[in-house]
Parts: structure tokens; sequence; C-alpha cells
């Protein structure tokens, strides 16, 4: 069946964050929405064409297997001000009529809720709690005393089930994550910042609080996340965003704190990870990052990473506002960079995707208000810009697809 001349893209990004600070926020984000836009797949050229008001910050996103629905996590620490942490939406998608409905919204059982992901039926909701960096008292009794402890929120993943009607459903499983790494505030506890599946129900948490990967697997019989193993990364380094690298062994993980980017072999056997590269995504010859306007010269952070459908062409970003192009060796998992697009954004850039074709790629500018849009040369990976969207404070999108695309 001949394509569509268009898809959609669906952006979400941040309301007010408070990294550090109680009251006052870090960030002031202007977004409370979902945003549904109509992609030329020629040009690239983006409009808007639905928004679901009344959101908390839904900066992350995942779209059912079926295109039916979507949910989004709430960045919150003081969800709907009950102080519970952050949330969870659920939306209902009509690409026909070009509409988001809102179907319902949960606690996500953990704070400044950072991450959402489906397993391949769209039955399980697998969420990445950050945790606060804020501390909070709780009192133990011990031999008949009552005293005071401090501790840090608790950074996790909980397993949702999703209703018949797309909705969010019940609990089923929370794993409290363990570890520190080497800044007292960031690293002061764990802060798993993403959390991927695959088809063979594999699950990768990066701990970037803690400087280690969980490697677990989704149990459809008891409903649970099963721990198989802990990776190790080196101290300080970080680990944030994760991939897997379809039809491979691979997975790649880019680090944020060293802002390296390093792939991995999955034993599936073992349930364990063995490193096979690391290289640095940073540019040369762009000077300073965001980051060190905070007094400290500091090595860029790492965003995000996305791999091309033709599964060589790999995209990592970070706080430099680049780009990084590389290209992953089929046959060994081996890392190289080839390249560096230094975007047009200011502050910094966060999610990045591919659609579907690897026609394009979008990369959203948080602070500056707008989205970029690259086409990806199929031939040589590089990237050419063609339009820029403004979208409030984007942090995430993922693409859909009309019907008759998928016949």
């Amino acid at each position: 069946m001949e394509k569509n001349d268009h898809f959609y893209a669906c952006f979400g990004g941040f309301g007010d964050q408070y990294w550090t600070q109680l009251t006052t926020p870090n960030f002031q984000g202007a977004c409370d929405c979902l945003t549904l836009c109509r992609v030329d797949a020629q040009t690239g050229a983006v409009s808007v064409c639905d928004q679901l008001h009344g959101l908390e910050s839904p900066s992350t996103l995942v779209v059912s297997p079926d295109q039916r629905y979507i949910y989004c996590g709430n960045e919150e620490h003081d969800f709907k001000g009950r102080g519970f942490g952050g949330g969870v939406t659920a939306a209902a998608l009509d690409l026909k009529a070009e509409k988001l409905t809102l179907i319902n919204q949960s606690f996500a059982a953990g704070a400044s809720t950072c991450y959402v992901t489906l397993d391949r039926t769209g039955k399980y909701l697998l969420v990445a709690n950050h945790g606060s960096k804020f501390y909070c008292s709780r009192f133990d009794i011990k031999d008949g005393e009552i005293t005071p402890r401090a501790v840090r929120d608790e950074g996790c993943v909980s397993l949702f089930a999703i209703r018949e009607d797309g909705g969010i459903g019940k609990l089923l499983d929370r794993l409290v994550l363990d570890g520190t790494g080497i800044d007292p505030i960031e690293h002061a506890s764990a802060h798993p910042h993403s959390v991927v599946i695959n088809d063979e129900d594999f699950v990768i948490i990066p701990n970037k609080g803690g400087d280690n990967i969980w490697v677990c697997r989704l149990n459809r019989e008891t409903q649970k996340l099963d721990k198989l193993s802990v990776f190790q990364s080196d101290y300080g380094s970080s680990p944030r965003h994760a991939c897997f690298v379809k039809n491979t062994p691979y997975v790649l993980i880019q680090n944020e704190y060293d802002g390296h980017l390093c792939s991995y072999r999955l034993d599936r056997s073992a349930g364990t990870l063995e490193r096979i590269s690391r290289v640095d995504i940073m540019d040369p010859s762009v000077k300073g990052s965001a980051f060190s306007l905070l007094g400290a010269d500091l090595h860029p952070w790492g965003i995000d990473v996305q791999v091309h459908p033709n599964g060589r062409f790999v995209y990592a970003n970070n706080t430099q506002r680049v780009v990084c192009q590389l290209e992953l060796e089929p046959d060994t998992g081996v890392l190289t960079v080839k390249n560096h697009c230094v975007t047009n954004c200011d502050f910094m850039t966060r999610g990045i995707q591919i659609d579907r074709e690897g026609r394009f790629l979008i990369v959203t500018c948080v602070a500056s208000e707008k989205a970029v849009v690259y086409r990806i040369d199929q031939q040589t990976g590089a990237l050419e810009p063609v339009s820029e969207p403004s979208l409030p404070t984007p942090t995430a999108l993922r693409f859909l697809y009309p019907e008759e695309d998928r016949a």
C-alpha cells in the first residue's frame, strides 16, 4: 500500500523543576500539555494538530503498540499537591481525528518521574522514578526509643498494569534501587533515569545515582520484575539513558556525568552485561557546557541515545547542545565517533528520536521553546536541519503513523 505523505509526533515537556530547591524552581517550564503534531514526510515541516492541557510536567512519553494510547510521566515531586512524588497519565489517541483525550492519572509510587515505557503487548507500563535530591525524616523505634533517621527519596522503578480501556491500572511491583556515586548531591542515592524493555522481556535500568546498571526480567506469571544482575560502571560515570539495538545482543547506555557512550553485550543466558566499548561524545571544538554556569569546570553531561533503523548509525546528545553521530560495528558492537552537529539551541538539548523509516531525527531544545528537525543522509548518517517548530519547553517526543502505513 502506498505510504502517507505525513506522520505524527507527540511532544511533552517540563513544567517547573525543583532539582535542588524546595520552594523556588531551578527551571521554570511552560509545558502543561501533550502536543500532537503532523510531520510532512517529505520536508520535515511540523504543524500542531491538538493539545491536551492540564497536565503537570509531562516530560517523558511512550505510545502503545496499537497506537491507540499514549502515556506520560509527570516529572514532579509533589504531584497534585499531595506530597506523594510524581505521576503518570494515560491519554487516548485518535489519529484520524487528530485528537488527544485524557483517560486517567495515577501516582507513580516515586518522586521525579522521568521515564515511561511499555512491554511488547502494551499491557505493562514501566516507570522510572528518579527520586528527589532532598532529605526527609523517618523515625525508627529501637529499644523502645523513637529516633529520627534522615534519608533520601527512593529511586525506584514501578510496574503498572494497563486496563482494558487503556487507562493506568494497579501497581504491581516497585523495585527500589541502591548505590551512591561521586557527587554529594547528584549521587547521594540511587537515581534511575530510564528503563527499557525488549521483546524478550529483558529490562535495563541505568542508575545514575549509583554508578550501576540493573538487568531484570519481567516475570509475566508473578507480574514482578526479577533482578538478574547489577553491572558496576566506572566511579563517577552516572549511567543515564539506554536503548536496545534490535536483532543484536547489544545495549547502548549514555553516561550522564562523564559524558561517555558505552556499548554492552547482553548475555541472555546469564542475564549479565559485558562492556564492549566506551567513547567520549564531547565535541572538543565547543568550549564549556551548560552546567559550567554552576561554577565548576565540568565535563559536558550526556543526555540521550538513539539508534537508526539500519542498526549502524547512532546518535547521542550532551549539554554542549551537540548531537554526536557515531557508527556501531555490527559484528563486534564497537562504537566509533564520526561527526558532531552543533544545534541551534540555548542551554541544552534534551530528548532525541528517529522516525521508523530513518528519514528524520528530532531533538528537543527545552529552554529555546522549540525542537529541531534534521534530515538524515541515508548513506552517511549526516544531519541537515530542515525545520524548527515552536513548542512549550519540550523534553521528549514519540512518533506515530497513520493506519495506512501499518497495512
